[in-house]
């Protein structure tokens, strides 16, 4: 089964926007992994958005911690290259090190950590590819997907584009056919 390895922003925002159970519904077809640095960061954000309490505790999301010497040689490359201090960059660098060790898929919105991983040969994809997805298999009809961009969109999530204009920048993108 393919593995997604979620980074903060993506729980993030879909928690900000009420859309953790669409989220689950969009991946559902896939084994759903986060590590325990991206936790760490969603727990330090709860008292700032309530919302992202949504995200601890998920059933259909386990949390792996990066242990082994592979693993933590990737994730001290990683945060090297990142930067940002201790208090920055770790869940973006826990998942690209368990993403390329794991050959796993990375869902990551920031533009640094993207580049990286698509650089490193890591697969790499963002919120708006899993909403595209979600359209894709049949499982979001046109007025959901755009609802889900405009609540992203709403949660203060930097998109290149909101709920009217997704089709068409997915589309140009190449996500839809």
């Amino acid at each position: 089964m393919t593995v997604l390895v979620f980074d903060n922003s993506v729980l993030s925002h879909f928690a900000r926007a009420d859309a953790v159970d669409e989220l689950c519904s969009l991946t559902v077809q896939y084994e759903c992994v986060t590590l325990d640095e991206v936790v760490k960061e969603l727990v330090r954000g709860v008292d700032r958005h309530p919302a992202l309490a949504a995200t601890l505790g998920l059933r259909w999301l386990t949390i792996k911690e990066l242990a082994t010497v592979e693993e933590i040689v990737a994730f001290a490359r990683y945060k090297n290259e990142l930067g940002g201090g201790l208090d920055r960059n770790m869940g973006e660098a826990a998942v690209l090190a368990w993403a390329v060790v794991h050959n796993s898929i990375a869902i990551i919105d920031e533009r640094a950590a993207t580049r990286i991983a698509r650089r490193d040969g890591i697969a790499v994809h963002g919120s708006l590819w899993l909403v595209a997805n979600g359209v894709r298999t049949g499982k979001l009809e046109r007025a959901a997907a755009e609802q889900i961009v405009d609540a992203l969109y709403a949660s203060e999530m930097k998109l290149p584009v909101d709920g009217a204009g997704f089709f068409a920048w997915a589309y140009n993108e190449g996500l839809l056919p």
